[in-house]
């Protein structure tokens, strides 16, 4: 396993999708110091014993950091896995494009007999017929360029073949995708003919499920050779709408114990602190919706 922080941090933002990294891990913070900081003022305001108020408040900073930290190596994992899934699927589709028609089609042969289809027969240009069970199948496969499309033609070349040999049961291997019109075809005579698309990520499971990709190792090590880091967008991470609610909880609660607490002019400007980031976020998210509206309007009126 790879020992960077880096990496690490990738990791957790593929688990995290569209959320910032810098964000989730401010919000777990500021979370655990807003609790603590609650629990040591409700102590201290039953007990009116600060020795104890705060050792509760420390108690609860330790667990949540414990907590935190077990969700953060959640993430972490997940998100390893989903990283190292998306740079398997890369590099087996990268191969899949540099092979021949000819060394494909072996691929896809071994792919059915994995499966158990026996008498793999060509019946025709990428065109096979297999045997499974006392049944026949047939296997039609599109090896294309990116942006090239199965079209309806060769659905309806494939439909045909199927009708006049009496074959019910059919599969498409393709490595690009289907145009509306050949879908609108398959799906017009699902009621007599079955036919399964395998795409590109069916073609990763069926090589997964049954070894035929490089170990773990070696994924590992492409990873690390690209070095992925994903910048941080501070301003995205702090003028962020979704936070609004923490923002005016804080204010309100670093209020409240200012007024709790009147020797302490920390508090008071914590809070000041947190309306006006809470005021900048809201004008901020109606600026930038403002100015997205204008630019529909803009391109509709072209």
């Amino acid at each position: 396993m790879i020992k960077d922080n880096k990496v690490k941090k990738t990791y957790i933002k593929e688990a995290l999708g569209n959320r910032n990294y810098l964000s989730y891990r401010t919000d777990l913070m500021l979370l655990k110091i807003l609790v603590s900081i609650v629990v040591f003022i409700v102590t201290y305001f039953i007990y009116l014993d600060i020795i104890l108020s705060l050792l509760l408040a420390s108690l609860v900073f330790f667990v949540f950091t414990l907590i935190n930290k077990i969700n953060v190596e959640r993430k972490n994992e997940k998100g390893k896995n989903m990283l190292i899934k998306k740079v398997k699927e890369e590099y087996f589709s990268s191969k899949i494009e540099e092979i021949n028609q000819s060394d494909f089609e072996i691929l896809i042969k071994l792919f059915f007999r994995n499966e158990g289809y026996n008498n793999i027969i060509k019946k025709g240009r990428s065109l096979y017929l297999a045997e499974k069970e006392g049944y026949i199948t047939c296997i039609k496969i599109f090896k294309l360029y990116d942006g090239i499309e199965v079209e309806k033609i060769d659905i309806r070349s494939l439909l045909t073949f199927m009708g006049n040999s009496n074959i019910r049961n059919g599969f498409l291997i393709t490595t690009s995708d289907l145009s509306e019109d050949a879908v609108k075809l398959i799906e017009k005579f699902n009621d007599r003919f079955e036919i399964t698309i395998i795409d590109i990520e069916g073609m990763y499971s069926l090589a997964d499920k049954y070894n035929m990709l490089p170990e773990e190792s070696f994924y590992y090590n492409k990873l690390s050779e690209k070095k992925i880091v994903i910048k941080n967008d501070f301003k995205e991470n702090v003028l962020n709408i979704r936070k609004i609610y923490l923002y005016i909880a804080a204010s309100i609660f670093f209020y409240m114990s200012s007024v709790w607490m009147p020797e302490n002019k920390l508090v008071i400007y914590i809070s000041y602190f947190f309306i006006a980031l809470s005021i900048f976020n809201i004008l901020y998210f109606y600026v930038i919706k403002y100015n997205m509206k204008k630019q529909n309007t803009k391109v509709k009126n072209k």
